[in-house]
């Protein structure tokens, strides 16, 4: 089996340190490189040709800003973004950007690796703290569990025509599949994602970036 190529880009060494170690203890994973300094990275990303590219990220650095605007405009990886940004106005620019994934430095070892492998197979990846953070319009922050939230290929399928305005049956008879699995979904993506009702559902969709307009 394909082991998943990760490239670390962390220019602290205690947190890079970390990294290299949880990447390169778990079988499933080759460690491809580490980026140490901002110089190095679009190069390392070109040269390696890394599954994921796992990315410290400061939003008040404008030249690592650059630079992942620049990796992410190659589409020569997946990126997930590891930070302890903890405001919605320094997160949502990612989405925007087309990043797959982020975490925060407060998730467990085994969310971490959970989001890698997801991010690795194109799929989408935010742990819960960040979907709090996106979808809380007050100020008052609230302390939450950092677990992962990770939608199957087929719930992102289902996601997308509920945010188009389809009805159960009509996204059944689109995917070729019953009414009963359909719900199904529908209860799984609400549970995963903390959500309560189909309108919680496509206004947290639109706004996170999770499927476009």
């Amino acid at each position: 089996m394909k082991k998943i190529k990760v490239l670390i880009s962390d220019f602290q060494f205690l947190t890079r340190e970390g990294l290299i170690h949880m990447v390169q203890e778990k079988d499933a994973f080759e460690l491809a490189g580490v980026v140490e300094g901002a110089e190095e990275l679009m190069k390392s990303v070109l040269q390696q040709h890394p599954d994921v590219l796992l990315m410290d990220y400061q939003s008040d650095d404008p030249v690592l800003r650059s630079l992942l605007n620049q990796v992410v405009a190659s589409k020569a990886t997946n990126v997930l973004i590891i930070t302890n940004e903890d405001k919605k106005e320094h997160i949502k620019p990612l989405l925007d950007m087309g990043i797959k994934g982020i975490v925060t430095k407060k998730c467990s070892q085994g969310e971490i690796l959970n989001a890698i492998e997801s991010v690795s197979k194109n799929s989408r990846f935010y742990c819960n703290r960040i979907l709090d953070l996106l979808i809380d319009n007050s100020s008052e922050e609230k302390e939450v569990d950092c677990e992962p939230t990770d939608l199957s290929p087929r719930e992102y399928e289902v996601l997308q025509l509920i945010t188009k305005g389809h009805k159960t049956v009509q996204i059944a008879d689109e995917l070729n599949v019953s009414v009963h699995t359909i719900n199904s979904h529908r209860k799984n993506i609400l549970k995963k994602l903390n959500l309560k009702s189909p309108t919680e559902l496509i206004v947290y969709a639109m706004e996170t970036g999770l499927v476009k307009a």
